[in-house]
């Protein structure tokens, strides 16, 4: 949307811009430049928090395609989380939160433009409203639930990690085989990653955890109670129902004039023909006449039913019993045989 576009370069002047890099990657794909190999790249590339990382993957990727680089280079937006700006400390290179918000509000697509709005204007009440009030227990340095979950996943990442004092308020941090310099008073890693989402990486919480220090203390404030309370201090009030609602004397707008089209109107955002469709979610089927995977009723070739392999499964386990009384029937006269001879003998 151009014109979209144009005014937010106008009311916002001074602002970074980002592009969405999975839209960036099929604007690649519609250029040409496709593959696997280019694809993991890509993501690298996208995904890396320090300029070396970020460096060595555009390398390979002009070894793969070197139009592709040239392509990337021109793209005048940030793209990559290495070029963030720290202060901001949000690490974002994709739109997901947006497709989330678009597909809650997907029943309400097909309502007309005003019944479409008030129920957004409830949703979001609803939202904020939970928000509103979790907010109002929060202290002012407790961690965001998310913040919390990230600490806890790194901090269990951090057991692989081993830090040696350098000195000065310096730690040098061994990850495998690679070492990362930490400068704890400037929370700032080696890895980038600290200090591009403004919650300590595993290298660092490896530090933190070595001084015996609580690793609350070194995240942003962004993520904290105080923050929370502020991002959500106003919730939306409700409102009278539309019968409800005060008069004013304004032309009706009516809507255009629009010939509807044939079959049933589509809820699905329309894909594009470079991006990949949608999977389902359990890709397991059972079939429900042999209860085997990987068929279903429709399409089963005849295989024996669960009543009959439970029956032959009986009539094994029948067989085994009779075979095993057998095999002590016979070896029953061999006991007596050699307890006559031991008789005889004495």
């Amino acid at each position: 949307m151009r014109g979209v576009e144009s005014a937010l370069y106008d009311v916002f002047p001074k602002a970074v811009r980002r592009v969405c890099a999975q839209h960036l990657y099929t604007n690649c794909r519609q250029a040409g430049y496709s593959g696997t190999a280019f694809h993991d790249l890509f993501w690298v590339a996208a995904d890396a928090y320090n300029p070396y990382v970020f460096n060595k993957a555009m390398e390979k990727i002009g070894k793969l395609i070197p139009e592709a680089v040239g392509y990337l280079d021109k793209v005048p937006e940030q793209w990559s989380r290495h070029k963030f700006d720290v202060g901001v400390t949000c690490d974002h290179n994709t739109t997901n939160f947006v497709e989330s918000f678009n597909a809650c509000t997907k029943p309400f697509r097909d309502l007309p433009v005003l019944s479409l709005l008030e129920e957004i204007r409830s949703w979001c009440m609803t939202k904020i409203g939970a928000r509103f009030d979790k907010a109002v227990d929060i202290g002012p340095d407790q961690l965001t639930p998310y913040a919390t979950k990230e600490l806890e996943e790194r901090s269990a990442d951090s057991r692989f990690c081993y830090a040696t004092n350098a000195g000065g308020g310096e730690f040098e941090v061994l990850d495998g085989h690679v070492k990362f310099p930490i400068r704890l008073a400037a929370r700032v890693c080696g890895c980038g990653k600290w200090q591009g989402c403004g919650i300590p990486c595993k290298h660092a919480i490896r530090v933190i955890y070595h001084q015996r220090l609580n690793p609350t203390d070194f995240v942003s404030p962004y993520f904290k109670g105080a923050a929370y309370k502020l991002t959500y201090s106003e919730h939306i009030h409700p409102m009278p129902d539309s019968t409800q609602w005060p008069t004013f004397e304004l032309p009706r707008i009516l809507p255009p004039l629009m010939r509807r089209a044939a079959g049933r109107p589509a809820k699905q955002r329309r894909r594009g023909a470079h991006e990949k469709k949608r999977g389902k979610r359990n890709t397991t089927v059972k079939c429900g006449k042999c209860k085997q995977i990987g068929h279903n009723s429709r399409t089963c070739k005849g295989g024996s039913t669960a009543k009959q392999r439970k029956e032959s499964a009986a009539a094994a386990a029948g067989s085994a019993g009779a075979s095993t009384s057998g095999a002590r029937k016979r070896k029953a006269p061999t006991s007596n045989a050699s307890s006559s001879k031991k008789s005889k003998a004495a």
